[in-house]
């Protein structure tokens, strides 16, 4: 798939999210071995069908995820422990294991990106929508990469990092 570089020319990585089994765990692996921190933990995060859509996984079923973000250098990492329910999370997490989920990019122009993404190939397996902001997972179907066009969002903004 080739992308239209014109699209992402003002765009900057915003985070990487991590899917992993133990959020306490993983933030104190990071934490000790490589300076990670602060942490902002959320114990529970609940999304609900009117903030998301999802595909082949169900459309807006509520689940519950555990939250963790942190500066690590000049990266933003965001830790997702799936709690309960149906989630692209969940379901990675059981086909994948642990791991590097998607990298997450703030763009100037989200309708453009994600058309751009859609005409190269790419599927839209979840997104959402919260108080002026929007996102979505795009599956590029190239290396096994997810990436998260935001708009109106920066991790680190919004959480204080």
């Amino acid at each position: 798939m080739q992308l239209d570089t014109d699209i992402m020319a003002s765009a900057s990585i915003d985070h990487i999210g991590v899917v992993v089994r133990d959020v306490d765990k993983v933030v104190e692996s990071l934490s000790s071995a490589l300076g990670a921190g602060p942490w902002r933990i959320f114990e529970t995060v609940e999304y609900y069908k009117d903030q998301l859509s999802l595909d082949d996984i169900g459309v807006g079923e509520p689940f519950n995820l555990k939250l963790a973000f942190a500066r690590l250098g000049a990266i933003t990492i965001e830790l997702l422990q799936p709690l309960d329910g149906k989630s692209v999370y969940s379901q990675f997490l059981k086909s994948k294991g642990e791991g590097i989920h998607h990298v997450a990019f703030s763009v100037s122009d989200f309708d453009t990106t994600v058309a751009k993404l859609l005409q190269g190939g790419s599927k839209i397996i979840a997104g959402g929508f919260s108080e002026g902001k929007r996102w979505a997972f795009l599956d590029t179907k190239s290396g096994g990469m997810i990436v998260e066009p935001l708009e109106n969002f920066r991790v680190e903004d919004h959480f204080g990092l």
